[in-house]
This record gives structure tokens, C-alpha cells and sequence, in this order.
């Protein structure tokens, strides 16, 4: 209670208004948006084998156990019909994150005695830093995305570890070293990209001039319990780490013809890695709507002789040199470096996977580019503080603008898959299938059955022995009319998945509406015996059926 007491003391007297501020932007870019349905991996948080997972056990230390049990709680108290109170928590995490950031620019930024930094100079120049990562389009991937309180949790714990760390290296009180081991802990525990922030902590220890003596046992001890804790993380993300983790990469390896051992395949994911690296950073620093969506299909290094490769990896380790090259010198070039590192020292992580299924998506850049934000403060406090005020004021409204943009996007289903299709280079790109299946889905749920079926169509052919898919293009043809094609769908289908009592429901319905009675009643009796609830009871008083129900869905 003491310790709360002085911090509220603290906010109260010093940065209240700073706080406020930023808790007002963070309104003004997502209240209007809390309505917003769920969408894609969401629907995932409902899912009985999901609820029963996270919903028991809280003393069990699996990774993401932390926030997908909060997802799990607010779904017991307020069920999925309410998307408004789970985006509220995503959006009171972001402004926790962007406060945390604040403070942690603020400390910063005096540690290192930038010029100008005079208190309301530092104040300004963190402010500037954590209101552009507030407000920032890209960030919405991660805040308007409800599974992905996951990534908000992390990088909330991350900012905390930061800060509390630099607060010991600052004051040499051993209280800020404990509460840095449990907020890496919590990190970890909420999502394992987070496993690198020790080396952050490491950059950052070079940066910051120390002057009070530090408890060298202290730190011994600090670090071994970073390192526990790292150790551990990485044995449970075994699954995820270091593995093409992803349920559909062998598919989409196959899609691309690629063919290698587990460790050639690693390397091509690397150097594909590499060069994206710095397709985020652009997209941080410009954040053009038009080179965005939630599902990013990029070309996957194919060989090792590649040039493409070899230039992305290449650049990747020049970029880290001069970093640390940078943070090794004197002036403000040390916290430039400092800036350079921390984005990049956490995207190692994506380096020890073969990703290929999400071989870019932006929502992870979130945890990532906190640092970058030290840049801000850099730029902007270096003009007088009129210009750097209006500057700020003109980028806040550019940022808020794109951000409900984005989140406009986010507002519907087909406008999200559209806009993924739209940034395809080709429509056989490895991974499209997904992309056209979702819009296919969106456009079934607006009855558009000839656009639908043109899309779960491009989804056939790049993935034909996916059930599903199959399955949802007889529907769509059953729907536009055109039975016979229909019945050529759910046969494929059947023959990929004879138990499937959907696809058994539909196809009799089908050849219901084809006036071939007969075979309906098969089919309905064969879904039945799968269970379908729906084809039992119509079997059960055909009279009141003899027009026929609707079409097949």
C-alpha cells in the first residue's frame, strides 16, 4: 500500500495530465469501434475444447494460459454476444502500454542526459513518443484483434520490466530488480515472443550511465532468474519455436513446390524473415493504408541461391552492426543505437521458426517497436517547442485519421478479405487459398452466391484436398442454382471426409430441390446418423416438408 500510495502521489503531482491525455486519444481512436464483430481467429476464443482448456487449472503455468483465461472469464460473465466489453479490455491494455511507454521514455530520457533535457523538454519529447504509438494504424492490428490479447498482455509486461529495471539501475533499490524478474515472467507466460526482452535490458545497461552502486549480488541473482525464466519459456514453446509450427506449412511448402531437410527449410524461412524485417519498420515509419491487411501473403525465399535472400539477410546483420556500433559511441548517437536494437533484438524470435502459413502479419510488431518510439522524442525536442507542438498536433490528426481507417476496415468481414485479396500479387500465391475461402464465407453470409462460389473456386484450385473448402463451394453452387455442380462438390468431399453429416445435410437437400426424393431421404438418413439434429427431424415428419426447405447453407 505504500508503494501504491507514492506512485499515485507521484502521477498526481508530476505527468497526471500527460496520462489523461493519452487515456483521451486512445478514446477517440477506438470507442467509436467497440461494436466491431469479431473476425477470423476470434471465433477461436469460443470454442468448447478452447473454454475447457483455459477455463480450470489457474495454478497451471502453460504459455498464453494468462490472457486467453481472461478471454475465457469474460466470455462465462458476458458470453460472445458482446464484442463491446472484449474490445474494451484490448483497448484499456493499449493505453496501459502506451502510459507504461511514457514513463519509460520519460526515465529514460533523463538516464542518458539528452540535450534539452530539461524536465518539461523530456516530459514533451516522451509524451510525443508514447501518443505516436497510441495512435498508430498499425497498432490497431494488435488492439482491434480480440485473440490478440495475448500480444497486448506481453508487451504491457515487457514495458513494466523495462521500466521497473531501469528504475533499479537508476536508484539501485532492490525492490525494481524483483518486480523486473516477475514482470518477465508474466510476459513470457502471456506470449512467448517475448523471450528476448533480456537483451534489451542488455542494450539498455550500456546506454544508461549508472552512478548509484548496485548490489552486485543483486544482479547476479537478477539475471540468473532471467535466464531461469528463459529457459523455461523456450522448453514450453518447444511446439512453436524452432519448428514449422504452423497446422498448414507442409501444405503451403508443397504449394510452392519446396522441397529440403528441416534445416534448409529453416534457413529459407530466415532469410525470408530477414528481409521482411524491414518491410515492418516501413510500415511503422510510413503507414500507408494501401500496403496493409490482416493477412499479408509474401514471397518465401525459394532457394538458398536466391539474391533476393541473401540481400534481405545481409542487410538484416548490417542493420544489427550498425547498432551496436551506435550504441557504443557517445551523444545521441548511443540512444539512436539503443533505438535500432530493440525492434530487432526481438525479432530474432521469428528466426527460430519456418513460418510460411502467417509469414507476415503486423499484429506481432506490436511488442516489437515500442523502442522505435524513442526516435520521437529524439526528432521532435530538438525544435523550438511551438514547431514541435504543431508538428506533433498534424501528425496526431494523419494518425488518427488512418487508425479509423483501419478500424473501418475491421467494421465488416468482406471489406477485411477483400482488402487482402486486393494486395495478392497472384492469385495462385502460396496462402491465397485462405484469403479467397474467408471472402468466399463473407460473401456467403450476404447471400452474394455467384461471387461467393467464384471464390471458394480460386480456393479449390489452389487447395484441392481441403474438405471444407469442397464442401462450402457445393453450397454456394446448390444456392446459385446450379445443383449438378453442387453434387460434384460434396462427392469430392465425401470422398476426402465420408463422416462429415454437413455435407451429407446439404447434398440432400440438394437433390431435394433436383426432385429426386428418393436419394434425399439417403442422405438425410446418413446425416442423421451422424448426429445432425436438423436432418433428424425432417426425416422424422416429412409431410410438412413435401415443397421442400430452404436452400442448402
Amino acid at each position: 500500500m505504500i508503494y501504491w500510495g507514492g506512485f499515485k502521489n507521484y502521477l498526481d503531482r508530476r505527468e497526471r495530465g500527460a496520462v489523461l491525455l493519452l487515456l483521451m486519444l486512445v478514446c477517440i481512436v477506438y470507442l467509436p469501434f467497440l461494436g466491431n464483430p469479431f473476425f477470423f481467429d476470434d471465433y477461436n476464443a469460443f470454442r468448447g475444447d478452447f473454454i475447457e482448456t483455459y477455463k480450470n487449472n489457474w495454478f497451471d503455468l502453460s504459455l498464453r494460459r494468462l490472457p486467453y483465461a481472461i478471454l475465457v472469464g469474460l466470455n462465462t460473465v458476458f458470453s460472445d454476444e458482446f464484442p463491446h466489453v472484449y474490445r474494451l479490455v484490448n483497448m484499456l491494455l493499449h493505453v496501459a502500454n502506451s502510459v507504461l511507454l511514457f514513463y519509460f521514455l520519460r526515465h529514460l530520457i533523463d538516464a542518458v542526459r539528452m540535450e534539452s533535457a530539461h524536465p518539461s523538454i523530456a516530459t514533451r519529447g516522451a509524451w510525443f513518443g508514447a501518443a505516436v504509438f497510441a495512435l498508430h494504424p498499425v497498432a490497431t492490428f494488435a488492439v482491434g484483434y480480440v485473440i490478440q490479447i495475448s500480444i497486448l498482455m506481453s508487451t504491457m509486461f515487457s514495458l513494466l520490466m523495462l521500466l521497473a529495471y531501469l528504475r533499479g539501475l537508476l536508484t539501485g533499490e532492490k525492490r525494481w530488480f524483483a518486480l523486473a524478474v516477475g514482470a518477465y515472467f508474466l510476459a513470457c507466460l502471456s506470449k512467448e515472443h517475448s523471450v528476448l526482452m533480456p537483451a534489451v535490458l542488455g542494450a539498455m545497461s550500456v546506454l544508461v550511465s549508472v552512478e548509484k552502486r548496485i548490489s552486485r549480488q543483486a544482479l547476479w541473482l537478477t539475471w540468473l532468474a532471467f535466464i531461469s525464466i528463459a529457459i523455461f519459456a523456450i522448453m514450453q514453446a518447444k511446439g512453436v519455436l524452432g519448428k514449422a509450427y504452423e497446422p498448414m506449412a507442409a501444405q503451403l511448402l508443397s504449394q510452392q513446390n519446396i522441397e529440403g531437410s528441416a534445416l534448409m527449410l529453416h534457413l529459407l524461412s530466415a532469410l525470408t524473415q530477414a528481409g521482411l524485417f524491414f518491410k515492418y519498420l516501413l510500415l511503422w515509419i510510413f503507414p500507408d493504408p494501401t500496403l496493409m491487411s490482416i493477412d499479408m501473403r509474401e514471397s518465401f525465399v525459394v532457394s538458398v541461391w536466391a539474391w533476393q535472400g541473401w540481400l534481405g539477410g545481409i542487410a538484416f546483420l548490417l542493420y544489427g552492426v550498425l547498432g551496436i556500433r551506435l550504441l557504443f559511441r557517445g551523444g545521441l548517437e548511443r540512444v539512436a543505437g539503443f533505438a535500432m536494437l530493440y525492434p530487432w533484438l526481438l525479432f530474432l524470435v521469428e528466426m527460430t521458426g519456418i513460418r510460411m502459413q502467417e509469414p507476415f502479419v503486423l499484429y506481432r510488431s506490436y511488442l516489437w517497436m515500442p523502442g522505435m518510439m524513442v526516435f520521437i522524442p529524439l526528432l521532435l525536442t530538438r525544435l523550438p517547442e511551438r514547431k514541435s507542438v504543431l508538428a506533433m498536433v498534424g501528425l496526431a490528426t494523419v494518425l488518427i485519421a488512418l487508425s479509423w481507417g483501419r478500424l473501418n476496415v475491421f467494421s465488416d468481414n468482406y471489406r477485411i478479405w477483400n482488402e487482402a485479396a486486393n494486395l495478392l500479387k497472384s492469385e495462385r500465391m502460396a496462402g491465397a487459398d485462405r484469403i479467397y475461402y474467408n471472402r468466399g464465407q463473407a460473401e456467403s453470409a450476404a447471400k452474394k452466391w455467384e461471387d461467393a462460389a467464384a471464390d471458394f473456386k480460386r480456393s479449390a484450385d489452389i487447395s484441392p484436398r481441403l474438405e471444407p473448402i469442397r464442401y462450402q463451394l457445393g453450397v454456394a453452387y446448390g444456392n446459385s442454382g446450379r445443383f449438378e455442380e453442387a453434387l460434384e462438390q460434396f462427392n469430392v468431399a465425401l470422398a476426402m471426409n465420408p463422416d462429415d453429416d454437413r455435407v451429407y445435410f446439404a447434398k440432400g437437400m440438394t437433390l431435394k430441390f433436383m426432385h429426386r426424393d428418393g436419394e434425399a431421404l439417403q442422405q438425410m438418413q446418413r446425416s442423421c446418423e451422424l448426429k445432425n439434429q436438423v436432418a433428424c427431424i425432417l426425416i422424422s415428419v416429412p409431410n410438412k416438408h413435401k415443397n421442400g426447405p430452404n436452400k442448402p447453407n
